[in-house]
């Protein structure tokens, strides 16, 4: 990336020339001319008017004044092009006066005083300032074909320099460079479009250090880590935009949390880049970064459901950007990178660049957090400070400590070191569940006295189902997490199986493992009566939001396949007590703390815990809501549901 960047840049750089003697220029080559033109000094191209001081200020058009002085307009800019370019900027200006005054006060002054104006006169006016404008346009681009001495030929490169630079004509520079410095030849790329080299070193010119460091770092992946206002997606939009100029028929796509607002910022960046680098396309006109005429394309997706990897799935794209990297879904995060973006580069072996940038995520233990971790690739990291955009460093610094102090919030708080300062800083005091205690399965299970075991499920439409069981002691008043399942239709391997098939098959196995856990004897020992005593000891809480699928369980889920004694259990299933849940969280919190409940170590459960937070207000107040826009936890509610028949009576 490197290399093609400098060379990309190195196509508009001026040579520095020896003079030539003004005599032979009649003589060489149009390149030696167009040589001549670059190695000028940089100044208006007319000579001085012996008429500057006599530019009266006047309304007139310059063909009423080209007519007065019994000259076709052509003529009268060639006699004094820089005479004829003040007489329309005078005009222009007029106009302009004129305008804003009828604008302000309704009127016009005049030598016999204020005339009032009309809607349609004011129309009238607005349409003189656009002739105006155009004049002025017009005068100048003839005064720059007529500016100097020498002969037509001579005229006619200067036309050719002057539109290059002033209307920003990338096939006339680059006919230009080629010219001066000749044609690459054997040492072209055939692959890159020379043709958007002036558009490619404009918004790079638009970059700061830290910015084109990123896009220095070559191929391959690359993490960014910033504050907020940091530049990034200035950053993310205009790596995307120049690698799809250099090379024709390059798809980059651009992942963000949804489709719909990441468009939209794309949008708002992509178009600051156009104009303030004032792009143009091939045939000179405004830059369509949605429609490039090199064949290239940026596509735009989100990644917020289980459907949104399928749809990135299946394109052929050299480069992958993903915003917002460490606050999207850990779990779509992982499919979509192991399943969908490693087959999707493989084409490109070590020529492709993946880009993930984000700010720090407000809770422990997510995919981002783990790629910036043990991810071996280059890291990047700055604040706002780094920014020199839009406004001085100083004013923003005064914004942010007078935000900053009106939330009553300080630099060592969370939130704003994470969000102003770059630095991984996770609200601890805001995590549900800060005192679970866990035990290893794999080491020992507890030695309790099981009476009980509860089950909760909990549905997801376009998100995971959840199964968790808790082995319960009524002798002891403790039990552990005997069973957990969490899963969306991404983690089923088999695509044939729908996630309601792969759900029955989860709650026969939970099921079978509940019995199990209950028998206290061989189970060869347990005929059909023994096992529906079991059975009464085992109770299903669930969601209430899909009680069809509830429903379904009940009636079409049984163990008949384990045995004619399992044939005629049926599932103790009802709908889950879903009030009273921040007496339920203080009463399950007390439950870890004192390990009186125990998680399995490594599982989900855990994770949830360490991910789940609750919602914090706008200064600093903590509301007893979950904060799902951080992470939205699936088996804790689940477990809510079944703890339901010990803590909630």
């Amino acid at each position: 990336m490197t290399d093609d960047i400098l060379t990309a840049s190195e196509q508009i750089q001026v040579p520095v020339i020896q003079d030539k003697d003004n005599d032979q220029v009649s003589n060489i080559s149009f390149t030696e001319v167009s040589r001549n033109l670059f190695n000028e000094e940089v100044k208006l191209p007319w000579y001085s008017s012996d008429k500057r001081d006599a530019v009266d200020e006047s309304l007139d058009s310059i063909y009423e004044i080209a007519a007065a002085h019994h000259l076709p307009v052509i003529d009268f800019v060639m006699q004094d092009p820089e005479y004829a370019v003040m007489c329309v900027e005078m005009s222009y200006a007029k106009w302009t006066n004129v305008l804003t005054q009828a604008s302000i006060t309704g009127a016009i002054a005049s030598e016999e005083g204020n005339v009032a104006v009309t809607k349609n006169q004011i129309k009238a006016l607005e349409l003189r300032i656009k002739q105006a404008k155009s004049e002025l346009d017009n005068i100048t681009d003839l005064a720059m074909a007529f500016a100097g001495s020498g002969t037509k030929r001579d005229h006619l490169i200067r036309t050719l320099y002057m539109n290059a630079i002033m209307h920003k004509d990338t096939k006339a520079i680059i006919y230009l460079i080629d010219r001066i410095d000749g044609r690459p030849g054997e040492t072209r790329v055939a692959e890159l479009c020379y043709d958007n080299a002036y558009n490619i070193y404009m918004i790079l010119h638009t970059l700061f250090d830290k910015q084109l460091n990123v896009l220095n770092a070559g191929n391959g992946t690359i993490l960014v880590c910033c504050s907020r206002r940091a530049g990034k997606t200035h950053l993310l939009v205009a790596a995307c935009i120049v690698e799809c100029l250099r090379k024709p028929n390059t798809t980059c796509i651009y992942i963000g949390e949804t489709m719909e607002l990441t468009e939209g910022l794309i949008d708002s960046a992509a178009n600051e880049i156009v104009d303030a680098c004032h792009l143009q396309d091939k045939r000179g006109k405004r830059f369509n970064w949605k429609r490039m005429d090199n064949g290239s394309q940026i596509l735009v997706r989100g990644l917020s459901n289980t459907k949104d990897p399928d749809q990135i799935r299946g394109n052929k794209a050299k480069v992958i950007v993903i915003d917002e990297f460490f606050h999207l879904k850990s779990e779509l995060l992982s499919y979509l990178q192991d399943e969908v973006l490693q087959p999707m580069q493989m084409d490109y072996a070590d020529d492709y660049k993946f880009l993930c940038a984000g700010t720090p995520p407000q809770i422990k233990g997510t995919y981002g957090e783990m790629a910036w971790k043990t991810w071996e690739v280059p890291h990047f990291t700055w604040t706002w400070r780094d920014n020199p955009h839009p406004v001085a460093v100083e004013a923003r610094q005064a914004y942010v400590e007078k935000a900053i102090e009106e939330k009553g919030l300080t630099w060592d708080t969370p939130y704003v070191r994470r969000e102003y300062n770059g630095e991984w800083a996770y609200d601890d005091d805001l995590v549900l569940y800060p005192n679970y205690k866990v035990y290893d399965p794999k080491e020992a299970m507890p030695q309790w006295p099981i009476s009980r075991v509860f089950i909760g499920v909990d549905y997801g439409v376009s998100d995971n189902d959840t199964l968790i069981a808790i082995a319960w002691s009524d002798d002891e008043g403790k039990g552990y997490e005997l069973f957990e399942a969490k899963f969306n239709r991404l983690d089923i391997k088999d695509r044939t199986m729908s996630q309601l098939e792969y759900l029955k098959e989860q709650v026969k196995e939970c099921w079978m493992l509940a019995l199990q856990t209950l028998m206290t004897g061989p189970e060869s020992t347990y005929d059909e009566k023994a096992l529906k005593d079991l059975n009464k000891r085992i109770l299903w809480d669930a969601d209430d939001n899909d009680q069809h699928i509830t429903d379904e369980l009940a009636i079409n889920v049984s163990l008949e396949e384990f045995g004619t004694e399992y044939s005629n259990l049926r599932l103790q299933i009802a709908n889950a007590h879903k009030t009273d849940k921040v007496i339920m969280w203080d009463k399950i919190d007390e439950l870890m703390r004192t390990g009186k409940l125990l998680l399995i170590k490594g599982g989900k459960c855990e994770h949830e815990c360490v991910s789940t937070i609750l919602l914090r207000g706008p200064n600093g107040e903590i509301y007893n809501e979950i904060d799902d826009g951080a992470f939205h936890p699936d088996l804790l509610p689940a477990m809510r549901y079944c703890l339901w028949n010990v803590l909630g009576q």
